[in-house]
């Protein structure tokens, strides 16, 4: 009896009456590319509220508890390139969610809210990078620190990156191929003279390539936008890069008229727009993290983000329907 329905979209939406605490299941048969051969295969998810349990032909992978976080399996063992492969997901709606997403949505927004999708990495590649930038004490020049580590051991292994500035222009770097030879962590570093900086007024980006190279062929790239800003606190002021900003906002929900607690590419491009229009500087994300296209987004247009977690209103507000409170003091929940 299974019956079509659409993903990312809450199922309540879509006329399937789930009730809490009872699990339901997708099943999906996807195609494993010839060419993942020999890599490591992941099956991402960004976000299952609230309660997820995964197979994958036939076989239990993982179990996650959240919601609006992004979390993935390792598939590698279990499918081969160039074949089908039959994914089924187990969600549960628990009334004991410490995200509460269904409580404050008055109704029981269970299922797959948020994209699905495959990867596939080489097994040594760099992981877990992180970019810094930080300002000197005259908010002029930079330090441009990029820091991660290798999945595995490299074999004649080289990082090499590229710089382009918002103009589209390459920017000459001090330290743009390092050598790696162990999994130990590593940090490059490399001095920035006068960046453009980034504000919501100004909101000037860079992109960065990092590719990793072994015995001199390329098996791994990735791109990211960066924006030079420094944010502090200072009393009851915020300082952007040195100047005080106020902020004029509003609140946030994923929200479609058909799907629910959804957020569509062509919906959060929509009110990144129209919060510009309306002279806005500053989103809060209620009561969640976004997406990484939302915050993309904002990057791009130049909107402050309060990014809030999505653990919330654990020791208050619950109705009765929902148990046991107090859980942020409530070991049972640890790990969660």
């Amino acid at each position: 009896a299974w019956q079509p329905i659409r993903v990312p979209g809450e199922p309540m939406k879509q006329g399937f009456a789930i009730r809490h605490d009872t699990p339901f299941a997708y099943r999906k048969k996807i195609f494993i590319p010839a060419d993942c051969t020999g890599q490591t295969i992941r099956r991402r998810y960004d976000g299952v509220y609230n309660n997820a349990r995964v197979w994958v032909n036939g076989e239990y992978v993982r179990d996650h508890h959240g919601g609006f976080t992004r979390w993935e399996c390792d598939v590698s063992g279990l499918v081969l390139p160039g074949e089908a492969a039959l994914v089924v997901v187990e969600v549960t709606d628990r009334a004991d969610g410490i995200s509460y997403g269904s409580g404050y949505a008055k109704h029981m927004i269970g299922g797959i809210l948020r994209d699905v999708s495959l990867r596939a990495l080489p097994p040594v590649h760099p992981a877990g990078i992180s970019i810094i930038t930080d300002l000197d004490e005259n908010y002029k020049n930079a330090n441009l620190l990029i820091s991660g580590k290798m999945t595995g051991m490299p074999e004649d292994g080289k990082i090499r990156l590229a710089l382009t500035d918002p103009y589209n222009s390459s920017i000459p770097l001090q330290y743009k191929e390092v050598a790696v030879s162990d999994t130990n962590p590593f940090i490059i570093r490399n001095e920035m003279r006068s960046p453009h900086k980034w504000d919501a007024e100004h909101p000037n980006l860079y992109e960065l390539t990092l590719a990793y190279f072994e015995k001199n062929e390329l098996v791994y790239q990735n791109v990211w936008k960066v924006g030079f800003r420094e944010v502090e606190i200072k009393g009851n002021k915020m300082l952007v890069n040195g100047k005080e900003v106020k902020l004029r906002g509003a609140n946030r929900h994923d929200i479609h008229p058909l799907l629910g607690r959804v957020s569509t590419p062509e919906y959060e491009h929509r009110d990144v727009r129209l919060a510009k229009e309306a002279n806005m500087n500053f989103i809060r994300t209620s009561h969640y993290p976004p997406t990484e296209n939302f915050l993309s987004l904002c990057d791009k247009y130049g909107l402050y983000v309060e990014d809030e977690t999505a653990v919330c209103f654990v020791g208050s507000h619950r109705t009765a329907a929902y148990y046991p409170g107090a859980s942020e003091n409530d070991t049972t929940f640890t790990e969660r």
